[in-house]
């Protein structure tokens, strides 16, 4: 065998660690000597920087557990906002209860005699929508929502208010009365057949509560002036027809309740007499008529007498 050169060894040894870390391979041939790679030795100590440097910049792993970083991660299960997934950083069971901001409760309201129940509705829902959203009756109007226009009065426990204002669940156990229940017997009353033949009908938005509030007023005098017909108004809004024709419905109202009153009256007096009252006599009379107590002349009668037996006048 030929005699292998120094320089033929060197390539070779320099060729495998090389070859073992992955470097590109050597050109074909021998190399020479002032081209071959030096190897470090095997007990020479790593190059390092000075003493006073630090570790090299290194970005912790994303996915490291251990990371404050990914603790405060609005995508971290354990986030404190509750964003990820509950009960990861703590129980189930100190989890705080959820937060309902429209509770629901189930009443019953008494409306014009009668008991209707309201099953789960909201606290906050106001009578007039409990009225015509849940009950049907859409007497009452929603006018304004601010108890300005008077379109949704009603009486609760005879008292008149705006139903918009009054939450549905404090009139539980209450008595309602709407424009629905003045009628009897399935005939308007009197306040609304007047309002209708004075003409104060026309969009019938507004009438409902006029009606409600002309009820009141009658309830607690039943002859107001027209000066306090108009006051009792003031809290009620028209704008079609104006305020006369309701003016001259309320004088209408206290007329006929009058007539009815003294018609009343007379059908009493036939089942019992009233108590009789003696009446002073007339000037000139005197104290005592003679003819009372003397027998009557051949053309007078009995009857004809013009004063009674005690003096007085017949």
């Amino acid at each position: 065998p030929e005699p292998v050169s120094e320089a033929a060894e060197a390539a070779e040894a320099a060729d495998a660690p090389a070859a073992a870390h992955g470097a590109p391979e050597a050109a074909e041939g021998p190399l020479e000597p002032s081209e071959a790679p030096v190897e470090p030795a095997p007990d020479a100590e790593p190059a390092t920087g000075p003493a006073d440097a630090g570790p090299p910049d290194t970005d912790p792993a994303p996915d490291a557990p251990d990371s404050p970083d990914a603790l405060d991660s609005p995508d971290s299960p354990d986030a404190p906002d509750g964003r990820g997934e509950p009960g990861a950083a703590h129980g189930a069971d100190d989890a705080p209860p959820p937060h309902d901001d429209h509770p629901l409760a189930s009443y019953a309201l008494r409306v014009n005699g009668t008991d209707r129940p309201v099953t789960d509705a909201w606290i906050g829902e106001s009578l007039l929508y409990v009225l015509r959203e849940r009950l049907g009756l859409a007497g009452a109007k929603d006018g304004c929502s601010q108890g300005e226009c008077g379109a949704c009065n009603v009486q609760v426990d005879g008292r008149l208010v705006a139903s918009c204002l009054v939450p549905a669940v404090t009139a539980a156990g209450s008595e309602v009365r709407t424009v629905e229940g003045l009628a009897q017997d399935g005939r308007p009353s009197d306040v609304q057949r007047a309002l209708a033949r004075c003409g104060a009908v026309q969009c019938g938005f507004c009438v409902p509560g006029m009606a409600m509030t002309v009820h009141d007023l009658l309830e607690g005098n039943p002859a107001p002036t027209e000066l306090e017909t108009r006051q009792a108004l003031c809290g009620n809004l028209c704008r079609c027809s104006g305020y006369r024709g309701v003016v001259n419905a309320v004088k209408e109202v206290v007329a006929e309740r009058e007539a009815h009153a003294a018609s009343d009256g007379d059908d009493s007096d036939g089942e019992a007499d009233p108590p009789r009252i003696p009446h002073q006599a007339g000037p000139g009379a005197g104290g005592v008529n003679p003819a009372a107590f003397g027998a009557p002349g051949p053309d007078e009668q009995p009857h004809d007498q013009p004063h009674g037996p005690d003096g007085g006048q017949a």
